[in-house]
């Protein structure tokens, strides 16, 4: 009986552990075990995480597209690309990449727009701009895989 239950726990623990998305994530990503956020990091810094927002007011993918691009410029950041696309599961997504100096170096700000009912799904990857460029065409093929989970 306690082994039953042991192994109860353990399994509601891993349920509990784990973000509600789910992406094959590119091959140079690691996920970061400690944390129920979803959120991956390849060895030179190229950062990956997915947050969600309230979906407020109610709009569409094409409506917060233009939002998050007029919100960014408006704070400095050079919109480079915009590429719409829908994943294999059949959801919607815009990929916006800007273009922003961080000290000495430029970066690469990557925010991949989910409109889902009632919540909007921000999948964000960053990094220093030669070490973005290597991992670019990962993202996007693992962006095509991405899924709320539900």
């Amino acid at each position: 009986m306690r082994m039953i239950v042991a192994s109860l726990l353990a399994f509601a623990w891993l349920g509990c552990s784990s973000a509600p998305y789910r992406m094959t994530p590119p091959e140079a990503f690691k996920r970061f075990e400690d944390t129920r956020e979803f959120k991956l990091i390849t060895a030179d810094g190229v950062m990956l995480k997915a947050r969600e927002v309230d979906n407020y007011p109610r709009a569409d993918l094409p409506f917060w597209t233009d939002a998050m691009k007029r919100h960014l410029e408006a704070r400095g950041y050079a919109h480079s690309a915009t590429t719409c696309f829908k994943t294999t599961r059949g959801l919607d997504g815009c990929t916006l990449d800007f273009l922003l100096p961080r000290g000495a170096e430029d970066w690469v700000m990557s925010e991949t727009v989910f409109v889902a009912g009632e919540r909007i799904v921000l999948v964000e990857a960053a990094g220093p701009f030669p070490r973005y460029a290597r991992v670019k065409d990962e993202l996007a093929k693992a962006m095509l895989t991405f899924d709320l989970g539900e």
